[in-house]
Formats: C-alpha cells, sequence, structure tokens
C-alpha cells in the first residue's frame, strides 16, 4: 500500500511506498517551517517518488547552513518535501498536509532543532528519513534524475 499526494495545484506529485500510515508528523517550530505550514513525516526504510510536471514551478531553497534543501511549488506556493544528500545517499522527508491518508495522521507535535549543528540533523535524518528519494521529469521522459542536480 502506498500514500498519495500533491501540491493544492497537482504539479508535484509524491507516491510514498509505505504500509504504515499511523505516523506522527513533526512540526519543526522555526519560522520558515511555520509560515510554510510544514509538518514533517517520514520512516526510515521507505522511499518516495516525486514526479515534477512543470519543472518551471519547481523551486528549492536550502537554509542556515544548507543542510536541507527544501522543494516548493511556485504555481500554489506549497512546500511539499524537503531533501539532503547524506554520504552520497539522498534522504527526505514529506509535507504531512500534502498527503492524502485515508486513515489521517495523528496531530503534529513540535520540535526544535535550531540548537542542533548540521551533522546532529543529518545523523538525525539518517536515522529517521525516507531513502531513497526518486525525481522524474514528466515532460516527456520518464528517465530518473539525482534531487541533488536540482
Amino acid at each position: 500500500m502506498s500514500i498519495r499526494g500533491s501540491c493544492a495545484c497537482s504539479n508535484i506529485q509524491i507516491l510514498w511506498h509505505t504500509v504504515d500510515h499511523s505516523l506522527v508528523p513533526r512540526e519543526c517550530q522555526c519560522e520558515y517551517c511555520l509560515l510554510n505550514r510544514f509538518a514533517y513525516v517520514s520512516k526510515a526504510g521507505t522511499r518516495f517518488d516525486v514526479t515534477i510536471h512543470r519543472e518551471a514551478s519547481h523551486s528549492t531553497h536550502k537554509l542556515g547552513m544548507g543542510g536541507a534543501c527544501f522543494h516548493r511549488c511556485e504555481s500554489c506556493g506549497e512546500l511539499v518535501f524537503v531533501t539532503s544528500e547524506i554520504d552520497g545517499e539522498l534522504y527526505g522527508s514529506l509535507n504531512a498536509r500534502c498527503l492524502n491518508n485515508r486513515f489521517g495522521f495523528g496531530a503534529p507535535i513540535n520540535t526544535h532543532c535550531h540548537n542542533q549543528t548540521t551533522m546532529q540533523k543529518k545523523n538525525e535524518w539518517r536515522q529517521n528519513w525516507c531513502c531513497p528519494v526518486v525525481m522524474k521529469k514528466k515532460s516527456g521522459s520518464d528517465d530518473a534524475i539525482h534531487l541533488g542536480t536540482v
């Protein structure tokens, strides 16, 4: 069983290969995540596929020390997922508010990671985030591309 999702205009679509639908999202208390209504959900050992329909409307943003890359749809303004390359592997976490979980997620819990170093954050992400993250171009090609090159 998988969970599907997308941004509001369906430009960025997600297929998360997981059987655990009872996860509790984490809501970072930094200004950026609160402003963008980002509630992280992920599970180690699972992967998700991303399809971008209009690449010109997909943007990425790195904040702070640049450990994480946030992926947004500029057409509708939604922040859909976040990735980080760790030891040559692409890890990611999804915005629970963009996923269609028919069982519903639990209420988000607050997290505070502003006191962590980039290395501490990456160690936590390696243990908790999905891997691999695979992105596909929709513009006539089904070839997978590496998100680190976007």
